[in-house]
C-alpha cells in the first residue's frame, strides 16, 4: 500500500496517473482527505480548489467518495495515539504531518507526493529521523 498526499489523489480520481507512482494501493490520510473536503466544499481560492475546480462531476464525486478499488481513506483511530507521541516528540507539529508521518510508518516507511512543497521541512526531517522515504511522483 502507497501512502499519497491530496495532490497525487485527485490526480488519480481524475484518471491521471503519474509515472513515477507504483502500481499499487493507493491510501490517503484521513486529514489529507478532510483537506481535499474543506477545499472542495468552501469558497477558498487555494490551489487545491482550483484543481477540484477543473474537475468533473464525477471527479469531484470521486473526491467526496473514493472508490476504494481507487483511493482508499485511512481510518485514523489506530494511528491517533502514534501521531500524538510523534507531535510530541517533534515539537508539537500538527495533525496532518503526525498522522501522514504514522500512515507512511505503517504502510510500508514511504511516503509519495504531488508537488515537493507539500512535503515541507519538519516532515522532510521527521521522515529522515524515522528512515521514512520521501518521494515526489511527476
Amino acid at each position: 500500500m502507497i501512502v499519497i498526499d491530496e495532490y497525487l489523489a485527485t490526480r488519480v480520481v481524475s484518471g491521471d496517473w503519474p509515472a513515477g507512482l507504483p502500481d499499487d494501493e493507493l491510501a490517503l490520510p484521513a486529514s489529507r482527505h478532510w483537506r481535499l473536503l474543506q477545499a472542495l466544499h468552501g469558497s477558498r481560492d487555494g490551489q487545491l480548489s482550483r484543481i477540484l475546480a477543473a474537475l468533473t462531476d464525477a471527479g469531484r464525486d470521486g473526491i467526496r467518495h473514493p472508490h476504494p478499488e481507487v483511493l482508499s481513506v485511512l481510518d485514523p483511530r489506530p494511528l491517533l495515539d502514534e501521531a500524538a507521541v510523534l507531535a510530541g516528540r517533534l515539537g508539537g507539529t500538527g495533525l496532518l504531518v503526525a498522522e501522514t508521518l504514522v500512515s507512511g510508518l505503517a504502510h510500508g516507511s514511504r511516503l509519495f507526493f504531488g508537488t515537493e512543497r507539500n512535503v515541507g521541512r519538519l516532515l522532510a526531517r521527521a521522515a529522515g529521523e524515522l528512515d521514512i522515504a520521501l518521494h515526489v511522483a511527476t
